[in-house]
């Protein structure tokens, strides 16, 4: 059974480009990216006495061979990382199971 993954990562708008430039030079050049507001487990972030509970992030969502899972994660995680530790904020990557796939120009199937 031919098996796929999607890959949902939450970034840094800062570094969504550094993401996208490392996946098309590792030879993943399909993705998607969006602008998307949201909150982590901080709950949101206060600066002096203003508190933000949307914060601005960047979604890039791509499919992958169920092969390439772990190598994908990590240029994401290298590519996202403030810091070679990480930081608070630097995002989330889900992962989830692809039960079909539809060319809309063509109408077929792709899995």
């Amino acid at each position: 059974m031919y098996v796929m993954k999607m890959i949902k990562a939450i970034v840094r708008p800062e570094r969504a480009e550094n993401v996208l430039d490392a996946l098309l030079e590792a030879g993943f050049s399909a993705a998607t990216k969006m602008s998307v507001l949201g909150r982590g487990k901080q709950k949101g972030l206060k600066v002096g006495g203003t508190y933000y509970d949307e914060i601005p992030k960047e979604l890039i969502m791509l499919v992958i061979n169920d092969s390439d899972e772990d190598k994908v994660v990590k240029i994401i995680v290298e590519n996202t990382r403030i810091d070679k530790v990480g930081t608070y904020g630097d995002g989330k990557i889900f992962i989830s199971n692809v039960e079909r796939a539809v060319t809309i120009s063509s109408g077929k199937d792709e899995l």
